[in-house]
């Protein structure tokens, strides 16, 4: 494999793809890549006078993709990021694919929503096709899922204690 310069993250601004621009950042970091960060709207889409690029224009809640861009986490100064945006009925694989194969990206990050095996087989996954059709490697990231509580201690029991256990190992209570 080459050395990877140009990084495509397909994005909707979910959770996951946002763990997948934080992916990519780190790999552009030690690399030196650039990373090109990709989003899809739907129509209507208008670009108002400003430059603003309004996704959802008519629903009365219309929203500024450029803000959403510019308000992605992780923007250190070094590392270029640059933002792609199409207009497209039903984003799909082949929207990657195209942007993939137009700016000679080296690698796919992209998150995914884990969907259980039944929608998947359903609905279909954009992920998985790309990972089947795309000419370069595609890196797929997990959202991490939300820290749970630990149970509290018992009364009287101290956090970390441990029990002698009769094959003689300490376990903890």
């Amino acid at each position: 494999m080459n050395a990877i310069q140009k990084i495509l993250v397909p994005t909707d601004f979910s959770g996951h793809a946002d763990e997948a621009f934080r992916a990519a950042h780190t790999l552009a970091r030690l690399t030196g890549a650039e990373v090109v960060l990709f989003h899809v709207a739907q129509p209507p889409a208008v670009v108002t006078e400003g430059g603003r690029l309004l996704a959802h224009p008519g629903k009365g809640e219309a929203v500024n993709l450029w803000d959403r861009f510019e308000h992605t986490p992780l923007t250190d100064p070094r590392i270029r990021v640059t933002h792609e945006v199409i207009v497209a009925d039903r984003p799909g694989a082949g929207h990657i694919l195209e942007i993939l194969e137009r700016l000679g990206c080296d690698l796919i990050v992209m998150g995914t929503h884990g969907r259980s095996w039944l929608k998947q087989r359903l609905f279909g996954s954009v992920t998985e096709e790309v990972v089947r059709r795309a000419r370069c490697p595609v890196m797929v990231v997990k959202a991490p899922a939300p820290a749970q509580d630990l149970p509290a201690p018992e009364p009287g029991q101290a956090a970390g204690a441990v029990e002698a256990h009769p094959g003689g190992k300490a376990l903890p209570k």
